[in-house]
C-alpha cells in the first residue's frame, strides 16, 4: 500500500476529485474518511465537500495483484497519472492539479504490525473507534489439539492476516473466498495469536475455524451505480447495427437500422460529443419494433454503464424514466468512449433507435459519433 498526501487550496463548494487509481483507494481530508475509488468497479472519481486552504488530502492506495500476460502486463500500481479536482465557482468550471505530493510505502510485515500495536496500546493513535473501525486487531485462541484449519473472515472488511507471526494472506468481504487456509504446522497447543489489519473496518471482529474452505460466497456491496465489471460486454468483435453521428442541437432524432436486428441487450457507445469535453448525456431513448411503433420500456433495466454521475442522480435508468427533464450523464472528466447497456427484458426485434439529448439550451453533453449494438 502507498500513502499520498497533498495540501488543498480553498474550494468553497463541492468538487469532484478524478484519478486513475490502481487498484483500491481511500480518500481522507484532515483524517476524516470521504469515500473510496475502486478500480474493480471502474470508479475514477469521488465528490469532495467544501474545503479550506491548507487542509490535507490523503489517499491510501492498495495494489491488488498483477496481470502477468498480454498487453495489460504493464499494470502500474498506485496513482498512475494526474489527480484533478474540478468545481463550479461563480458559474465557471475551475480545475486544480496538485503538484506537490508527499508519498511513502507502508510496511506490511508482521514486525510492523506488532510494533504498531505496542505503540498504540496506551494511546488513541491508529486505534479503532466507533467512528472509524479501520486499524490493527489482535486476538488469541487456545488449542488442545493441532491440525489444519480454515479461518473464516467474512464479517471483516479488507486487509491482511497474520497467525503466530506467519502471513496468511489477504481478505476482502466481497469474496467469493471467505476463508484463509492455516496449516497445522504453524499452529501450536495452547495459546495462538491472530493479527488482522483491516483498512476498511469489520462489521464484527470475530473469527472462527472450520474444516472446509468457503470459496463461493459473494457479498458484493450494494451500489446505485451499474458498474459491475462482470456485466460489461465484449464488443471488440461485435458488428454494430448502426453507426454514425447525431446532429447537433435539441429535439428528437431517429436512427434507422439497415436491417431489423434481434437481441435482448442494447449497447450504445458514445465515441465523441458535439462540443469540447468528453462528458456525455442522454435524456431519453426509445426503440422501434418491426411495425415502426415504439417498444414498451416497462421491462427495461440498466445493465451496465462505464460512467454515471451519482451526485444529482444522473444514472443510466434516467434514459427510460418517461421524464424528458432528467438524463443520464457521465462523470466530470470521464474519458470517451462512454458505454451504456440496457436490458430490454427479453429478445426483441428492433428497426430504429430514437434519441433525445438534454433539453437545456445548447443541449449540453450531446453525443456526436456513436455505435449501437444489439446482442
Amino acid at each position: 500500500m502507498m500513502l499520498y498526501s497533498t495540501t488543498l487550496p480553498d474550494i468553497p463548494t463541492q468538487s469532484v476529485l478524478t484519478a486513475e487509481i490502481h487498484d483500491f483507494g481511500q480518500v481522507f481530508i484532515n483524517g476524516d474518511y470521504i469515500g473510496k475509488i475502486d478500480r474493480v468497479k471502474n470508479e475514477k472519481s469521488i465528490t469532495l465537500p467544501p474545503v479550506k486552504k491548507g487542509q490535507k488530502l490523503l489517499i491510501l492506495v492498495e495494489g491488488m495483484g498483477r496481470i502477468n500476460f498480454g498487453r495489460a502486463i504493464k499494470d502500474f500500481k498506485g496513482i498512475v497519472g494526474d489527480v484533478t479536482i474540478s468545481a463550479e465557482v461563480d458559474n465557471n468550471e475551475v480545475t486544480w492539479k496538485p503538484r506537490e505530493w508527499w508519498q511513502c510505502a507502508t510496511d506490511d510485515s508482521y514486525e510492523t504490525a506488532v510494533n504498531t500495536l505496542r505503540l498504540t496500546a496506551n494511546t488513541n493513535i491508529n486505534k479503532p473507534t466507533e467512528k472509524s473501525k479501520r486499524g490493527y486487531y489482535r486476538g488469541y485462541f487456545n488449542l488442545s489439539k493441532v491440525g489444519d484449519t480454515f479461518l473464516n473472515f467474512e464479517t471483516w472488511g479488507k486487509g491482511q492476516v497474520w497467525v503466530n507471526g506467519h502471513a496468511m494472506g489477504r481478505i476482502w468481504s466481497i469474496g467469493p473466498q471467505q476463508t484463509l487456509y492455516v496449516p497445522g504446522c504453524w499452529l501450536k497447543k495452547g495459546q495462538n495469536e491472530i493479527i488482522v489489519l483491516d483498512v476498511v473496518g469489520p462489521k464484527e471482529a470475530v473469527v472462527w475455524g472450520q474444516d472446509k474452505p468457503e470459496l463461493n460466497k459473494l457479498q458484493l456491496e450494494k451500489s446505485n451505480k451499474h458498474n459491475n465489471i462482470g456485466d460489461k460486454p465484449d464488443l471488440n468483435s461485435a458488428t454494430p447495427v448502426a453507426a454514425g453521428a447525431f446532429k447537433a442541437g435539441n429535439g428528437w432524432q431517429t436512427i434507422k437500422f439497415n436491417a431489423p436486428a434481434k437481441g435482448r441487450y442494447l449497447a450504445i457507445e458514445c465515441l465523441s460529443t458535439q462540443k469540447d469535453g468528453d462528458r456525455a448525456a442522454i435524456a431519453e431513448l426509445y426503440l422501434q419494433g418491426q411495425d415502426g411503433k415504439r417498444l414498451s420500456r416497462e421491462p427495461w433495466k440498466t445493465k451496465y454503464a462505464n460512467s454515471e454521475e451519482e451526485n444529482g442522480n444522473h444514472l443510466g435508468d434516467k434514459v427510460f424514466d418517461l421524464q424528458e427533464s432528467t438524463y443520464w450523464q457521465t462523470e466530470r472528466s470521464a474519458q470517451a468512449p462512454h458505454l451504456l447497456v440496457i436490458d430490454l427484458g427479453s429478445v426483441q426485434t428492433v428497426t430504429a433507435l430514437e434519441y433525445l439529448p438534454r433539453a437545456e439550451q445548447g443541449a449540453p453533453g450531446s453525443i456526436k459519433q456513436f455505435k449501437v449494438y444489439l446482442y
